[in-house]
C-alpha cells in the first residue's frame, strides 16, 4: 500500500465497520496517484473470506484466485480504444445478477469511468439505482467534470491524492534509478506514479527535452525535435504545457506585463482546448503558432 493511501484505508474500514460501506465507489483524482491499484486492493479486501475487517488475509482461496488473476467474481473493465462501450456495461449488469461462485460476493471495478459512452452511462445508472445484496462497483475516473451528475450522485465519491509530496518524494527515492535528480520533478511530486512510468517506459530523457525547450523558448534550436517527442508521445502534451506555463508565470514575477502574460496564458489554454476537443487538428501548425505567440510575449 502507497503511503499517501493510508488514511482512505481507515475511512474504508471504519465504514465497512460502522455498516454504511456504499456498493459504488468512485476513486477519483489526478493521473500516476494510484486509484487503479488502489481499486484492486479494495476489490481484494471485499471479496476476501476474512473480510469483516475490510483487510485481505493474502492466504484464502479467494485471495489466491485473486493473485492469480482468475477470480470468477472479479470483473475489471477498462476502455478498448477511446472509449467503454454500452455493450461491455450491459455485460457487467449480467456478471452483477449472476450468482457469486465464492463467499457470496462480487466485485466489478471500472477504470476510466469516464471513458464511457453516453449509452454505457445510461446503462450503468440501472445497476447504480437497483443495487444487489453483495455487489459492489469500483469506479475510477482521472475527470469526474465528464461523468453526468446522476452517476454521481448515485457513488460515494472518494479523491485520491497524495496530500504530503515528501511520502511520494521517499517513495521515489527508492524506486527510481539515479534518485530524483532532475529540477522538473518537483511539478509532479503530486503524481508519482507517473514519473515511475517515464522511467519505466524510457521517456524521461524525453520530457527532459521538453523542459529545457519550454526554458529557452527564444532559442527554439531544437523545435523540430520537440514536434517529434510530442506526435510520438501525445500523453506528453499536457506535461509540455505545464512547462510552458511555468515559463510564463516566471517571466511574470520578472517583471513580464500582465497583460502580455494573460495574453500567452491564453493562447496555450486555446491550444490545449483544440488538441483535446478537434479531430485532426495539425498540432505541429498549432504548436508553431502557440511558440510564435510565447516568443514575441517574452522578448
Amino acid at each position: 500500500m502507497y503511503q499517501w493511501h493510508e488514511p482512505l484505508w481507515q475511512n474504508f474500514r471504519l465504514s465497512q465497520q460502522q455498516g454504511r460501506f456504499h456498493h459504488a465507489q468512485l476513486l477519483h483524482g489526478p493521473s500516476g496517484v494510484g486509484k487503479q491499484p488502489l481499486a484492486k486492493q479494495l476489490a481484494q479486501a471485499i471479496l476476501c473470506e476474512q473480510h469483516q475487517q475490510l483487510i485481505a488475509c493474502g492466504r484464502c482461496k479467494s485471495c489466491a484466485l485473486i493473485v492469480a488473476q482468475t477470480h470468477p467474481d472479479l470483473l475489471f473493465i477498462a476502455a478498448q480504444g477511446q472509449s467503454i462501450s454500452v455493450d461491455v456495461i450491459r455485460g457487467l449488469a449480467d456478471f452483477v445478477h449472476h450468482s457469486a461462485q465464492q463467499g457470496g460476493r462480487k466485485v466489478a471495478v471500472i477504470v476510466n469511468a469516464h471513458k464511457m459512452t453516453h449509452s454505457a452511462a445510461n446503462a450503468l445508472l440501472k445497476t447504480l439505482e437497483e443495487p444487489n445484496a453483495g455487489r459492489y462497483l469500483l469506479l475510477t475516473s482521472d475527470d469526474i467534470s465528464q461523468l453526468s451528475a446522476t452517476i454521481l450522485s448515485r457513488c460515494s465519491k472518494v479523491q485520491v491524492s497524495v496530500n504530503d509530496t515528501q511520502y511520494a518524494q521517499d517513495w521515489l527515492r527508492d524506486v527510481l534509478p539515479g534518485g530524483i535528480a532532475f529540477p522538473w520533478l518537483t511539478h509532479f511530486f503530486h503524481q508519482p506514479l507517473k514519473i515511475e512510468a517515464w522511467f519505466n517506459e524510457g521517456v524521461v530523457e524525453k520530457v527532459d527535452v521538453l523542459y529545457r525547450f519550454a526554458c529557452d523558448i527564444k532559442a527554439s534550436h531544437n523545435f523540430n525535435q520537440v514536434q517529434g517527442i510530442l506526435n510520438e508521445h501525445p500523453e506528453l502534451l499536457e506535461v509540455f504545457c505545464v512547462f510552458i506555463q511555468q515559463r510564463l508565470k516566471a517571466k511574470l514575477l520578472e517583471g513580464l506585463a500582465y497583460q502580455a502574460y494573460s495574453k500567452g496564458q491564453t493562447a496555450l489554454n486555446q491550444f490545449m482546448a483544440d488538441t483535446r476537443q478537434i479531430l485532426g487538428l495539425n498540432q505541429s501548425l498549432g504548436l508553431s503558432k502557440l511558440m510564435n505567440t510565447i516568443k514575441n510575449i517574452i522578448e
